[in-house]
């Protein structure tokens, strides 16, 4: 009965030198708690380096001269300033209808308020006196949507 008695002490001894082995290595060593660590923080100044790196020229305020009727007697221009990007994006979400095209009048609505900013048009009703409101809604919606950098402005397409 003692050698039973030793066997099974035996495999109890493995049995726990198993659990402990699969315990340790199962955690991460110091060196690799410290890789892991170092790869952590070279993320976060990659990140960082990164926003930095990538930014644009202010657009918030960039001006505009656009021309609605140039080649007619019954031209006039527009004054139009960028009101920044978020509000751009709520411009143009506003004027998007369901059927998958823009609302005209609710582009425009909304540009009176922010993006058009001389001659000063209070309503749609300026359009009863002036001609191509499609045109300048057009030139509105390419305006906002124009991402390119601030070295053209104020020179719109002065003719």
């Amino acid at each position: 009965m003692s050698e039973e008695i030793k066997n099974q002490e035996n495999q109890e001894e493995t049995t726990e030198a198993t659990e402990t082995n699969q315990e340790t290595s199962a955690q991460p060593t110091q060196e690799e708690m410290a890789a892991n660590t170092k790869k952590i923080m070279d993320d976060r100044q990659m990140i960082l380096k990164l926003a930095e790196s990538s930014k644009i020229a202010d657009t918030f305020g960039k001006k505009k001269i656009v021309f609605i009727d140039k080649d007619r007697a019954t031209k006039y221009a527009l004054e139009l300033t960028y009101p920044g990007s978020v509000r751009a994006s709520d411009i143009i979400q506003k004027s998007y209808m369901t059927n998958g095209q823009y609302s005209f009048s609710t582009l425009m609505q909304e540009a009176i308020k922010d993006v058009i900013t001389l001659p000063h048009i209070t309503d749609l009703d300026f359009w009863n006196h002036h001609t191509n409101f499609g045109e300048a809604a057009v030139k509105v919606f390419d305006f906002l949507n124009d991402t390119s950098s601030a070295s053209d402005e104020g020179t719109g397409d002065q003719e």
